[in-house]
């Protein structure tokens, strides 16, 4: 369970975002839009322990059988956070195997994780020799053989074609429908449609709705019409 209470975020005491009120369960596939600059990815890094928030609370409540509980979390930034000395392959096993998975298993989880995300031709490359799209790939494709719980991606799509981008997103559903807890930040609206339940939308530095998204989509709001019109700006795009 994620839950924030009446929360400012933000950094130092500049305020980015406000009235940030949401509890996300087990199961719960939920999308988390706005226009550029907004604080999704304020949000994101406050919901991971990257920013404290300046007002409220931000708790994460779980069971866990690891060690370490952050890793039943599968957090992927926008900037690809990587060890760069080594290849695509080994570093997407350190995630399983940090995670406390045996050598076996981990390689098992590697293997489904480089297939989904179509990156088996260059999984020997050393990871500084690809392509930022592809850096992108092997960053979440390491959170994801970690198996966790909770997964938490900031803009996954970024560098993605459409056909991996529909691949990610229909595993993300199978393991939502398995309990486990979807965050995705995106600008690919239209995909985001076809899979989240749940919706988290930011506008003008304040929270503006949390709810189910199809009540969203049905409803006849201003808010409803400034989201049509993002979804305006990158409808038919292949990175966003």
């Amino acid at each position: 369970m994620i839950c924030l209470k009446d929360v400012s975020l933000g950094y130092g005491r500049d305020v980015v975002v406000k009235n940030v009120d949401f509890m996300l369960s087990k199961g719960d596939f939920v999308a988390l839009v706005g226009a550029n600059g907004v604080g999704k990815s304020t949000l994101i890094n406050t919901l991971v322990g990257i920013l404290e928030p300046i007002t409220g609370k931000v708790l994460l409540e779980f069971q866990t059988k690891r060690k370490n509980p952050f890793n039943d979390i599968g957090f992927s930034p926008q900037d690809q956070i990587m060890d760069w000395y080594i290849n695509v392959y080994d570093n997407i096993i350190q995630g399983p195997v940090l995670a406390g998975f045996p050598r076996k298993e981990a390689a098992k989880n590697c293997k489904k994780m480089i297939e989904l995300l179509d990156i088996t031709e260059i999984s020997s490359s050393p990871v500084d020799h690809i392509s930022g799209g592809q850096q992108q790939r092997v960053q979440i494709a390491r959170e994801l053989a970690k198996d966790p719980q909770i997964y938490i991606l900031d803009e996954p799509t970024t560098g993605l074609d459409v056909e991996t981008s529909e691949r990610l997103f229909s595993f993300l559903k199978k393991r939502s429908r398995q309990g486990a807890l979807i965050l995705v930040s995106s600008h690919d609206l239209t995909l985001l449609e076809n899979y989240a339940d749940k919706l988290i939308f930011l506008d003008n530095g304040e929270q503006k709705y949390f709810g189910y998204l199809n009540d969203f989509l049905n409803g006849e709001t201003s808010l409803r019409e400034k989201y049509l019109k993002e979804r305006g700006k990158h409808h038919g795009s292949k990175k966003f």
